[in-house]
């Protein structure tokens, strides 16, 4: 009797645990129709642009700033050129990438490490450049929004989720498929520039963004 109440726990161990991986996999998404396919890159601009935000960061919940970024993109070239600025103006870092080359301007303290300068240029360019090059997959749902995904199980990879009426979700996986980036964009959208951003690092380092759209030129 001992016995069988243990391998009738151990059984239902087993279960759970199965049931707990199947929560964390990842729903299989693959090419929808051609005409939808549009739909994955509206949260992006689709032309050149400059954008001006007021950005409050909070750094491992703790510390807290406010900042003036301004972005300046080019998607043909998928280019990004990035500043940030104290309220006064004084500028604490500036960076661009270029098809994948990143050149750091100035980093003042605490920006100037290489690691700072990588992540938050990638974090911009997620912000508002759309992944490269289609999706593996993609789909609209019946409430028209739109689900897409770039990359495969086994590699980095960006979704994209929403639509321009309810705003949009962006995450950002690594390799082993833990979530490293979520991403909010909220509108009204200027050409394709959310009004409200909120990003979410993920990790020991993990950090908050709140960005608020002053101005955008095209």
């Amino acid at each position: 009797m001992k016995r069988r109440r243990q391998w009738a726990i151990g059984f239902l161990g087993f279960l759970i645990s199965v049931s707990g991986c199947a929560s964390l996999t990842e729903p299989v998404l693959k090419p929808g129709i051609r005409e939808d396919l549009s739909g994955c890159y509206t949260p992006f601009p689709a032309k050149s642009w400059k954008a001006v935000h007021q950005i409050e960061a909070v750094i491992q919940e703790r510390i807290s700033s406010s900042l003036i970024g301004i972005t300046e993109g080019e998607p043909s070239e998928q280019k990004i050129h990035s500043l940030l600025l104290t309220p006064e103006g004084f500028i604490l870092f500036e960076a661009e990438l270029r098809e994948g080359a990143l050149s750091v301007s100035k980093a003042m303290p605490p920006f100037d490490s290489p690691a700072f300068a990588r992540g938050l240029i990638e974090d911009v360019a997620l912000l508002f450049l759309a992944p490269q090059p289609l999706p593996s997959g993609w789909k609209r749902g019946e409430d028209g929004t739109w689900t897409c995904r770039w990359g495969r199980p086994g590699e980095a990879r960006t979704e994209v989720h929403g639509s321009m009426e309810q705003g949009w979700k962006i995450l950002r996986r690594n390799d082993q498929g833990v979530l490293t980036r979520e991403v909010f964009l909220n509108g009204p959208f200027v050409r394709g520039v959310a009004s409200h951003m909120d990003l979410r690092a993920f990790g020991p380092a993990g950090y908050k963004l709140k960005m608020n759209l002053l101005q955008a030129d095209f």
